[in-house]
């Protein structure tokens, strides 16, 4: 009786969600400070997850949900710090969740196909971006691998020092010609 008067209360509606609070807390101050490296829209305001509601929020003089935040570039800056901050979470609290996370072109905000060229912001923004991924997994010390596939293709030591492999041009594709052609 003594053992289940004990998991009782370790599964109680309130010790539940007194844990989820706690958790959702020290994952908003990661994302807090995230959303600043990032140059979002609302940084410097506190960034939450609010998991009743399933959305990212900015606290500014009122809540502002991700819906409401603008531009593709604040949704991606939001997805990816909350990923991140869960993640984060999940790998130094020892729980039972994989430590991967795939993205797939996280650029395409700054690269549309139907833009011609690429500015010089746009550059350094997708650069901030991957130098952001950089940094999570550098700091996660070998618990987190993320995989990237995406079209951009970056000058700097960092981003070329990571990428595994480069599918431009005849044959060289993800997908092998051959698995699909007739000959």
């Amino acid at each position: 009786q003594k053992r289940i008067d004990e998991i009782d209360s370790y599964v109680s509606e309130y010790s539940v969600r007194e844990r989820m609070e706690s958790a959702l807390s020290k994952i908003a101050l990661d994302m807090t400070e995230w959303a600043i490296a990032l140059d979002m829209e609302y940084a410097g305001s506190p960034y939450r997850l609010d998991a009743g509601k399933a959305t990212v929020v900015a606290d500014r003089d009122r809540p502002v949900a991700l819906r409401d935040m603008g531009s593709a570039a604040n949704w991606l800056g939001a997805h990816l710090i909350t990923i991140f901050g869960l993640q984060k979470y999940f790998i130094s609290n020892h729980r039972p969740v994989p430590g991967f996370i795939f993205l797939d072109q996280p650029s395409q905000v700054y690269f549309p196909e139907s833009k011609e060229s690429m500015d010089d912001e746009d550059i350094k923004a997708v650069t901030k971006i991957y130098d952001f991924i950089e940094q999570r997994v550098q700091e996660a010390q070998g618990k987190l691998q993320v995989i990237v596939v995406d079209h951009a293709s970056l000058d700097t030591d960092n981003f070329r020092k990571d990428v595994i492999e480069d599918w431009r041009g005849r044959d060289k594709n993800l997908v092998p010609t051959s698995w699909y052609e007739e000959n």
